[in-house]
């Protein structure tokens, strides 16, 4: 294996628990409130993320690698500010962050199928944005 494609499946390995967690953030929120708007985008939020969690399994194992199991800070940094509207922008600064580590890497992908699945979790993670 290359250490091309090390380096790519260490770096969709922390996608991919950057989305475990966020995921796990959108399902920890829902338990914390009855508002059907909020409940509303938290959902949607959530099948984003799973989604692109989906996606992205499938990189790694296209790639041969095993995804790991782990999930990253990001719920814990969420999970610890109590007001939802401030744990709102927290998220949209994690979508944002996982934009752009994609926009940056993109233009050394190579393989279409790769591009294209990335291309797809970018797309979720600008409308988890607005």
């Amino acid at each position: 294996m290359s250490a091309f494609t090390i380096d790519l499946i260490d770096w969709l390995q922390t996608l991919m628990r950057a989305e475990r967690a966020g995921a796990r953030v959108m399902l920890d929120s829902l338990r914390q409130t009855d508002e059907p708007a909020v409940r509303r985008r938290l959902e949607h939020l959530h099948q984003g993320e799973a989604e692109s969690c989906r996606r992205l399994r499938t990189c790694l194992e296209r790639l041969g690698a095993q995804p790991d199991s782990g999930i990253g800070d990001f719920h814990a940094s969420a999970m610890a500010i109590d007001d939802l509207a401030l744990r709102f922008d927290f998220i949209g600064r994690g979508q944002r962050w996982v934009a752009r580590q994609i926009r940056q890497r993109l233009p050394e992908i190579e393989a279409p199928w790769l591009r294209e699945e990335l291309l797809v979790v970018l797309r979720l993670h600008e409308e988890g944005e607005a």
